[in-house]
């Protein structure tokens, strides 16, 4: 199949090197001590990384590993190694014994990893699913350092883990629902599949670009997607409120300049989704203190009374905590605006940081600095300031084969932006 143009300019492009925006040191301090997080709390011995770990030198809360957060481990190796925080020869070693131990210790149902384990054994933990979204973020860890190694041990790793991942299995439901063309949510061994599928928008896309490079699957699940749309303030974008889901599936692929056969351009929808959760926060409905311009960013983190995926607009949860993290991972979307975020936290706000930067929620109505960071939160931010500065990330995803041709399946052409202006 020939690729869409775009997809064709980046094949070509993706060893090219463009001008780095510059970020201020900030923004750079914020990335070190990301990969710190990953690099300090990943087991050496099997290369499996702690969901969670406190924002200071104390011990973490338990040892608890999960399969996203190696997969942005995976990432966090390559950006530490190409901006020197990391020695090459280490990181390398430890990618080989991450990749290794995924296919021989990380408990799997058919290639999809169990959400997560002892960080030390590996056993499954909390009677957990095996997690489709979360061997997705995994996976694209995957990809991306068997793409920046090119270590042949890695390599023969990256392809076993591909090819172990039965994508019929979770789509048709074991067999159950033969006619599905959507993906279910994952599995338990003690209920079966989850009654949850991927077809209402939020971070799935990453799921359905590896699924159609991946594997034969039909194509028409991408359609039958639920987009429920959403005017806030005159913005107009897919509703989600939380911030995440616009941020996810852009930690790795690039969707700027394309649009699908349905019309949409991903990365604008993203951007608005970034102005509408500022937007809303400028307009502060509830009167939370420090909401503002520069203090914004409803997504899912810990809140003062355990764990809830706060978001507006499309739908309003909102109790005056803020994920810091993700309003600097729309830096992708409008740096300006994200970048204003961290400087103003940073100084106005000193209690909210610590060892590994921000904290994962902050409530300042009800004086609430969480003291915990959790890894995928880290890996989005990291990972979209390094896109933002180099493009490094996402250029290494989609230098990969089978992930272009997941977008050239899904029929992504070159398109207008139709970018909403930041006021």
């Amino acid at each position: 199949m020939i690729l869409p143009l775009a997809l064709n300019l980046l094949a070509s492009l993706s060893n090219v090197t463009a001008p780095q925006p510059s970020v201020p040191p900030l923004l750079d301090d914020l990335q070190h001590r990301a990969v710190r997080f990953f690099w300090e709390h990943s087991n050496p011995h099997n290369g499996f990384t702690k969901d969670r770990a406190r924002n200071s030198d104390a011990a973490p809360p338990n040892n608890i590993a999960s399969s996203a957060s190696v997969g942005f481990a995976l990432s966090a190796y390559v950006i530490g190694t190409e901006r020197h925080w990391l020695d090459r020869t280490q990181a390398l070693n430890r990618t080989r014994i991450t990749l290794k131990n995924l296919m021989t210790t990380w408990p799997h149902q058919k290639g999809w990893l169990y959400h997560f384990v002892d960080y030390n054994t590996g056993v499954r933990a909390w009677k957990c699913e095996a997690s489709t979204i979360d061997t997705s973020i995994c996976f694209a860890g995957v990809i991306v350092a068997e793409q920046y190694w090119k270590d042949p041990q890695i390599t023969k790793d990256a392809e076993a883990f591909a090819k172990r991942m039965d994508w019929n299995f979770v789509v048709k439901d074991g067999g159950l629902l033969p006619e599905s063309t959507t993906v279910s949510m994952g599995w338990h061994p003690e209920s079966g599949f989850i009654n949850a599928r991927w077809n209402n928008w939020d971070e799935l896309k990453m799921i359905y670009v590896q699924g159609y490079g991946f594997s034969d699957m039909s194509t028409d699940g991408w359609a039958k997607i639920e987009r429920p749309y959403v005017n806030y303030k005159g913005i107009e974008m897919l509703a989600g409120g939380p911030l995440f889901m616009h941020e996810m599936s852009e930690s790795f692929y690039d969707f700027k300049g394309l649009r699908d056969p349905l019309g949409y351009n991903y990365w604008v929808e993203s951007r608005n989704a970034a102005l509408g959760n500022r937007q809303y926060c400028i307009d502060n409905p509830k009167h939370f203190a420090a909401y503002g311009p520069n203090f914004w960013g409803l997504s899912a983190c810990d809140v003062p009374d355990g764990y809830a995926a706060r978001g507006a607009p499309g739908y309003i949860d909102d109790d005056g905590t803020i994920t810091p993290t993700s309003a600097v991972a729309a830096i992708q979307f409008a740096p300006d605006l994200a970048i204003s975020f961290a400087k103003t936290i940073r100084k106005e706000h000193p209690e909210a940081w610590g060892r590994y930067g921000f904290p994962n929620g902050y409530n300042p109505s009800k004086n609430w600095v969480d003291s915990d960071v959790i890894g995928i939160d880290l890996g989005m931010m990291l990972t979209a300031v390094e896109n933002f500065r180099s493009g490094l990330i996402a250029r290494l995803s989609m230098s990969n084969p089978k992930i272009r041709r997941g977008f050239s399946r899904l029929g992504f052409k070159l398109g207008a932006d139709d970018v909403l202006q930041a006021k």
